[in-house]
């Protein structure tokens, strides 16, 4: 009796004293879709996220599934916020986390991880094309703020890109990557006919309608040789149509990231502004701007804008 009831006390310390050693749990993105299909609040799901280890999948293709299957853009925003479970664990970034932080216009940062990630798969041409995109982002951010300098870094990101052309010329983030770095080394025509390839390869990319949209509206506030030359003001309506165009076409897009969307709307502002004079005009696209996304770069920059602007 007594070897049994010392046989039943050690299984009882056991049981209470060892710690758990089962696997924590990681959320993907079908749990989240489970989640949400169980009708369960955005707010309880979000902080679920906030609170526990992920590894999700990000991708242009799982952000258009998240959304095909009811997931809002509140819990997307807060699934690419959240680092994944690896980084959780080591300290160290991952995929996941290094794009929202490229997406969030986080650019050094972003440059900073994928420098990280890199550093375990040199060889790896989706990161490598994501730390070109993220040095293109930063220097597109200086270039906007008139800041000198940016050049490097345009040459930094060709350099990784132009050897992984004979991989990845079927590629559309690759084409899209390299029809930034031509753009930002004022090479227009180039930068063209790489955002119309990403376009034949992925249908629904919106940046390269961005980008296409902002060559159109910098080749309109140019100024034109001969100010008193009557086709200046011909042009300039043409490149605001333009880039009108290019906008509207993005943001016609189903399932556009609201970040993307904020960007669009900012940049039509910027167009009926700076292109057709018309500062109402700007005002209302500044206000959709600061609202799709206010807590983005673009969002942040239509709220600058919107204290400028007065009323109407």
């Amino acid at each position: 009796m007594k070897l049994l009831w010392n046989v039943l006390w050690l299984f009882a310390f056991c049981v209470f004293l060892v710690p758990d050693l089962s696997p924590a749990e990681v959320l993907t993105n079908d749990t989240i879709i489970t989640m949400v299909k169980a009708g369960i609040g955005e707010e309880l799901i979000i902080s679920k996220i906030k609170n526990s280890q992920s590894q999700f999948d990000l991708s242009t293709n799982g952000i258009l599934k998240l959304k095909k299957e009811g997931v809002g853009d509140p819990i997307i925003k807060a699934m690419m916020e959240a680092p994944p479970a690896s980084s959780a664990a080591a300290g160290t970034p991952g995929k996941t986390e290094a794009i929202a932080l490229y997406r969030q216009g986080k650019a050094v940062e972003a440059v900073a991880a994928f420098d990280k990630l890199l550093a375990e798969k040199p060889n790896d041409d989706g990161l490598n094309i994501w730390k070109a995109l993220a040095l293109l982002e930063q220097a597109r951010g200086m270039r906007e703020s008139n800041s000198s300098g940016y050049k490097p870094l345009v040459v930094n990101a060709y350099a990784i890109l132009k050897p992984l052309g004979s991989r990845q010329a079927a590629n559309a983030d690759w084409n899209f990557a390299m029809a930034k770095a031509f753009w930002l080394n004022d090479r227009p025509t180039w930068a063209r006919r790489a955002a119309m390839k990403a376009l034949d390869l992925r249908s629904n990319f919106a940046e390269p309608h961005l980008l296409l949209g902002e060559m159109a509206y910098e080749d309109g506030v140019t100024p034109a040789a001969d100010p008193r030359d009557p086709r200046g003001d011909s042009a300039r309506r043409q490149n605001a149509l333009a880039s009108h165009k290019a906008y509207e076409t993005a943001l016609a897009m189903a399932d556009l990231p609201s970040d993307l969307r904020a960007e669009a709307l900012y940049k039509l502002g910027l167009v009926s502004a700076g292109l057709e004079n018309k500062r109402g005009v700007a005002r209302d696209y500044w206000e959709k701007a600061a609202a799709a996304d206010p807590a983005s770069r673009y969002g942040k920059m239509a709220q600058e804008q919107l204290r400028v602007v007065p009323a109407k």
